[in-house]
């Protein structure tokens, strides 16, 4: 499992935000022509003030 926390202490205060800005900017840096993210529902506004929209295919997985 991959993910980011905040701690609650440091919440609202534009980190996830800033290490986003910069995510993105280095993948544009890169030529990546697609960006995928598994956002919770506590992220997920975030990410789409980020301009990320719902896919139309979810994402499958299996655990053997």
């Amino acid at each position: 499992m991959i993910g980011v926390v905040t701690d609650p202490a440091y919440r609202r205060r534009g980190h996830s935000r800033a290490i986003m800005r910069a995510l993105l900017d280095w993948f544009r840096e890169q030529g990546a022509s697609r960006v995928d993210l598994y956002a919770s529902d506590d992220g997920a506004p975030l990410y789409r003030a980020l301009g990320f929209v719902d896919h139309p295919d979810p994402a499958l997985y299996r655990r053997p």
